[in-house]
């Protein structure tokens, strides 16, 4: 009876149970109560559902899901058509698409050609952050069909593709040209990072600059980006979100900090809520994040042009946060000033670009930069400030 509506054609039945067999009230009565609040609950519901519908609270919660569905399909569609390439750091067929952007928001790009990239060649140069008044950029190689998310260290995220950045002519890129990414009042620029092959990964990682590091899961990540939001990543007043890496739970993570350590954990071990993970020194901070997948090679740059080289197995994957990490060189060259620029996992196909403090942007093979030590030819760029790596298109 529980599960029927209460008619008169059944109350009557009831009435007619009670007088044969009075017995039966107790039990009869218990059902009735229990049906009567079973619907009284339901009423609730819907009383509820009308008020969030009414005051367009449900309306929001609807747009919402449909906000970050239609954000799901855009990212898969470009993935099935071939938007994107099927390797991490490889690149679409047509130009590369390098940026330099600074934590102010702006943002260069400019397009390169891959069959006219030759090793030790300057593609590229724009006015050194002493003259522009710019803070040091950073780089980042990607295709053309890529979208991007922006994210500030407030934790807010914008996204936009690739080509709503206008592209520079190489030989003259100049910051008063460069496209603006607007922070709001007291953000800065964290970082910009790739999101097409988002749907294919398990976790995101994000980590700040003093060591705290937390992974979430990319079903729950897609909904925080659909509200334009992933949170700050931070613990500390004086820390700053530094980075992000997408990864599955057999992935290695690896943070690398300006002093030489360097972290490294299994994906599926690192901790789901902000936690310190690598111990740094009071002037020390993290460089560099980055999954080591299936590349060799670790290629470590000092701000001097030096690399180090570490082979993958060298590392010693972490069972607990808060470590003081791996020292990549020794204390003394530690206490001569030796600083790291970045790092990343990298194999014998990968390019590297590597931006100097005179402006001048240059591309060598990952593979003799690892062989040779340091960057090689007779015109190097000056003091290092930051690299990216790529792979060219097969």
């Amino acid at each position: 009876m529980e599960g029927h509506v209460i008619t008169q054609e059944k109350i009557e039945q009831w009435m007619r149970e009670v007088e044969e067999r009075p017995s039966s009230a107790p039990l009869i009565i218990q059902v009735i109560s229990s049906r009567l609040a079973e619907l009284t609950r339901r009423n609730e519901d819907l009383l509820a559902e009308n008020i969030e519908l009414a005051t367009g609270k449900k309306v929001d919660e609807y747009e919402s899901r449909i906000n970050k569905l239609e954000y799901q399909v855009r990212l898969l569609k470009s993935q099935v058509r071939g938007e994107m390439p099927l390797a991490p750091d490889a690149a679409p067929v047509e130009n590369l698409n390098l940026l330099v952007y600074t934590s102010r928001g702006r943002v260069l790009r400019f397009e390169l050609a891959p069959a006219a990239l030759l090793p030790g060649q300057e593609i590229a140069r724009f006015a050194p952050q002493s003259a522009s008044g710019e803070p040091a950029p950073t780089l980042l190689m990607t295709g053309a069909q890529e979208e991007l998310l922006c994210v500030f260290d407030s934790g807010r995220t914008a996204t936009l593709a690739v080509t709503e950045i206008p592209a520079l002519h190489a030989g003259g890129l100049d910051w008063q040209q460069a496209f603006l990414q607007q922070p709001h009042a007291g953000e800065e620029l964290a970082l910009i990072h790739p999101i097409s092959r988002l749907p294919l990964f398990e976790f995101c990682m994000q980590a700040s600059r003093r060591g705290f590091v937390k992974k979430t899961r990319v079903a729950a990540l897609e909904s925080f980006l659909a509200n334009s939001y992933i949170g700050t990543g931070v613990k500390l007043p004086a820390d700053k979100m530094c980075s992000l890496a997408f990864g599955d739970k057999n992935d290695h993570y690896v943070m690398v900090s300006r002093e030489g350590f360097l972290f490294c954990m299994d994906v599926e071990r690192l901790p789901a809520a902000i936690e310190e993970a690598l111990r740094l020194g009071a002037a020390d901070h993290v460089v560099a994040t980055f999954i080591i997948g299936q590349n060799p090679s670790i290629l470590i740059m000092t701000q001097a042009g030096k690399v180090i080289h570490r082979e993958a197995g060298w590392l010693e994957p972490s069972t607990a946060t808060r470590t003081r990490g791996q020292p990549a060189f020794s204390k003394e060259r530690r206490e001569s000033g030796v600083r790291v620029v970045g790092a990343a996992a990298v194999d014998a196909q990968d390019w590297v670009v590597v931006a100097g403090d005179d402006g001048r942007l240059v591309v060598y093979r990952a593979a003799s930069l690892l062989d040779a030590g340091s960057l090689p030819g007779d015109n190097p760029p000056g003091q290092v400030t930051g690299f990216a790596t790529f792979r060219l298109p097969a």
